[in-house]
């Protein structure tokens, strides 16, 4: 079978993909992944055939944008990239590759040009959500920066809320190019896009456990949870020489991160070092961007441009990050606790579902300074309940990849 990935998106949308695609290859199939060309070594590497969809140039300059990282901004940054000229280009490409009657496309949540070519091709396609955040739920509504919606409110205020958003805040961004587009295309328009249009009516795969957040009524009825990938571009099962190297001698670190597309981290990384210093505890900076760190680095801390989690924390005391999903469930399978300062998107209803489990605590940015990191800090690192809570979830993970039955599913549809 010819399978077309598609990945928008930073790291955390693509390694997920990655892994699905080498699985996929595995089991026999033809595999296209279309990204970003600042992703090209990540899927060469990987073994798939690349194509590039937009330059890194242009990855570049949406991560170099101040407002990338604001909780009500950042959203709207991504959009209006979308919005100009992106689908346009990539629709001809994406075209290209399909193969009549043998094609099944496979895209992540912005993948809207996979959506097209579903609709224009009358192919399959799957839809991959990583975080339950994209899902506008009336009845378990995900946590949104300015936007409270508790469960105890009525569904039908959360259901006019939604429409509220819809109209007024997200489909004044996309419909008027997207729609424009789809004439071009003899579609008709769309609208509450967020809401319906970006779910594929074949197969919706949510990349997380059922226990971080079950299907809710109203969430499309093609949706089924397989659970979180864990790829995270690990060669083999051991840490390169530097790292364990540096773990054999100062056992038990912090770990901080502000996200692999966070440029702009900068007061992120000197509270850090402030609190590791108060804790007098040893820290781990991983960024791919020295520039944003302090300078120089205190003797209790040490820079890593990149390190797998999955072989990295079960060795640390703790991890401080951003609220990201696949990091998220890296810290949650190595059974330590978390501290989250969610910059915007899916990151703090991410972090409200990783407090609810009892294994982390979320921190506002304008809050995050050192001595309120330490406060934290110290209660997640002494407290038998976060202990007993990080242990039980980390029990419930075993052997098994979740990969294997999202391709099964992905699979069912070529019949």
């Amino acid at each position: 079978m010819n399978i077309l990935i598609v990945a928008v998106g930073s790291y955390g949308d693509v390694l997920p993909l990655v892994g699905l695609g080498r699985e996929l290859y595995s089991r026999g199939h033809t595999i296209t992944f279309f990204t970003n060309g600042h992703f090209a070594n990540l899927v060469q590497q990987a073994g798939l055939n690349f194509v590039c969809m937009g330059s890194a140039e242009e990855y570049d300059a949406v991560a170099n944008h101040p407002d990338l990282w604001h909780p009500h901004k950042g959203w709207r940054v991504i959009m209006k990239r979308m919005m100009a000229g992106a689908l346009q280009a990539a629709y001809p490409l994406l075209c290209s590759h399909v193969v009549p009657g043998k094609t099944i496309l496979v895209s992540s949540t912005l993948g809207f040009v996979a959506r097209l070519v579903q609709e224009t091709h009358r192919i399959p396609l799957v839809t991959v959500h990583f975080s339950p955040g994209v899902f506008h739920s009336a009845y378990q509504a995900p946590r949104m920066p300015g936007l409270p919606l508790p469960d105890w409110l009525p569904v039908r205020f959360k259901q006019v809320m939604w429409k509220m958003v819809d109209h007024l805040i997200i489909d004044p961004i996309l419909k008027p190019k997207l729609n424009c587009f789809r004439r071009e295309l003899n579609l008709a328009p769309v609208s509450r896009i967020f809401h319906t249009w970006i779910h594929s009516p074949d197969l919706v795969l949510g990349l997380f456990p059922e226990w971080l957040a079950a299907p809710q009524p109203d969430w499309p009825p093609s949706t089924i949870l397989t659970g979180f990938p864990f790829y995270d571009d690990a060669a083999d099962s051991t840490l390169p020489t530097t790292i364990q190297t540096y773990l054999d001698t100062h056992p038990q670190p912090l770990v901080f991160t502000p996200g692999s597309a966070n440029k702009h981290g900068r007061q992120f990384f000197a509270e850090a070092a402030k609190a590791c210093q108060l804790m007098q505890r040893f820290g781990i900076f991983l960024t791919r961007y020295p520039e944003q760190l302090p300078q120089p680095l205190p003797s209790h801390v040490v820079h890593f441009s990149y390190a797998p989690l999955s072989h990295l924390l079960p060795h640390c005391a703790a991890l401080i990050h951003h609220g990201g999903i696949g990091t998220c469930s890296q810290a949650l399978r190595a059974g330590i606790p978390q501290l989250i300062q969610p910059y915007a998107f899916d990151q703090f209803d991410n972090g409200d579902r990783i407090e609810k489990l009892g294994v982390g605590r979320t921190i506002s940015r304008r809050a995050f300074h050192a001595k309120r990191i330490v406060e934290n800090l110290k209660h997640l690192l002494t407290s038998p309940n976060v202990h007993a809570a990080c242990h039980t979830v980390q029990k419930i993970f075993d052997e098994t990849d979740p990969l294997a039955p999202s391709c099964m599913l992905i699979e069912s549809l070529m019949d």
